[in-house]
């Protein structure tokens, strides 16, 4: 193949999945902090926001148990919203508020505040369910266009494969894809 052919694109038009926090995870539905792990003797210290205390527990198990946690900001990229429909949807209660890192882990002024995995797929699903337009005669839902499928979601969150395909225009775009065993 002939290189000089091939444009090269800049990094910032790399379509990539939202981060998690690294260190910030869901723990049987509390928002915990890895404080220290010791992979050797299989132990790890979380901090834990709700109960505001450290636990100590193994480490395998908090692998196997943790569930990640987006930040807002995070959360608004994924769905393709801005701040004030996010907080009218909060005040209206369409959507649950998300975990503040706050003794009961309520959201505060100046404190971060996250939602978890499932979290995300239940905003999913309410926004799937919220009608757009003026109504129909027979009832129906017409969801918005922009609200991602299960898939697509799995897909931004990091967690299915993604598989690409090239337009006769050259560029790359993504083809929704199950994970294959």
């Amino acid at each position: 193949m002939d290189n000089e052919s091939r444009e090269v694109k800049a990094k910032s038009d790399w379509k990539q999945s939202i981060k998690p926090s690294s260190k910030i995870f869901f723990l049987n539905s509390d928002i915990v902090r890895l404080e220290h792990h010791n992979r050797a003797n299989n132990v790890c210290i979380l901090y834990n926001f709700i109960k505001d205390k450290e636990q100590t527990m193994l480490y395998s198990d908090f692998k196997k148990h943790r569930k990640r946690a987006y930040l807002v900001t995070n959360t608004l990229k994924i769905f393709k919203r801005s701040r004030i429909q996010y907080e009218r949807w909060i005040k209206k209660e369409l959507i649950p508020p998300p975990t503040g890192l706050t003794p009961g882990g309520k959201r505060v002024f100046g404190k971060l505040a996250y939602y978890s995995e499932d979290d995300l797929f239940t905003i999913r699903s309410i926004l799937a369910t919220i009608h757009t337009g003026r109504p129909r005669k027979d009832g129906r839902i017409n969801a918005r266009k922009d609200v991602p499928t299960e898939k697509e979601l799995r897909s931004l969150i990091g967690d299915a494969i993604m598989l690409y395909t090239r337009t006769k225009s050259g560029e790359y775009v993504p083809v929704w894809t199950e994970e294959t065993w």
